[in-house]
């Protein structure tokens, strides 16, 4: 018979007791020695977006607080009001700038108009237009009313003065048209 030779065993210290060899061993050797890590890194990542999640709802939290005391000021009634009040104060000075823009100036004439009314007479209505004049006065002494009407028929700066007088119980009105010669 054929013996063969026996060869001895031995024990190699260095070599690791369990070497994988198929590709699913291998697989699940890297996955805890590295995945390990990975996960640590995502837990890290995810332990950052948590906490910062604190800060960013801090800040929002403000700035939906400072939103609402501001909205809360301009839904003031007194707000509104002076929105409105400034906002006809604007339209009004556009008005004013296109007018301006558009058409003569004449408040230094209406100003000489009124200022040479007697103290006496009472100014009720004022109309200028295109260089005519239509004054309603209202006076207690005829005396004035005809001072005024000579003074008026007088000056060289006006023409075609007419003067309507109607007694009314202790008043007399007066209401007076002319037009204006040069500016």
């Amino acid at each position: 018979m054929l013996t063969s030779k026996k060869e001895p065993q031995s024990i190699n210290f260095l070599e690791p007791v369990y070497s994988p060899s198929d590709i699913w061993s291998k697989a699940y050797i890297w996955l805890t020695d590295v995945g390990k890590y990975l996960l640590i890194g995502v837990e890290l990542v995810v332990l950052g977006v948590f906490f910062s999640r604190f800060i960013l709802d801090k800040k929002n939290n403000d700035l939906t607080e400072e939103i609402n005391d501001k909205t809360a000021l301009l839904s003031n009634e007194s707000w509104k009001q002076k929105d409105a009040l400034f906002g006809n104060y604007q339209s009004l000075l556009t008005d004013v700038r296109k007018v301006r823009e558009n058409q003569t100036i004449n408040s230094t004439i209406i100003s000489d108009l009124i200022s040479g009314i007697p103290s006496l007479l009472s100014l009720d209505s004022f109309s200028f237009t295109e260089n005519r004049v239509f004054l309603s006065l209202t006076s207690t002494s005829f005396e004035t009313v005809k001072n005024y009407e000579t003074a008026l028929k007088n000056n060289p700066d006006y023409k075609d003065v007419t003067f309507n007088i109607v007694k009314e119980k202790s008043d007399i009105g007066v209401k007076v048209t002319f037009t204006l010669t040069g500016e």
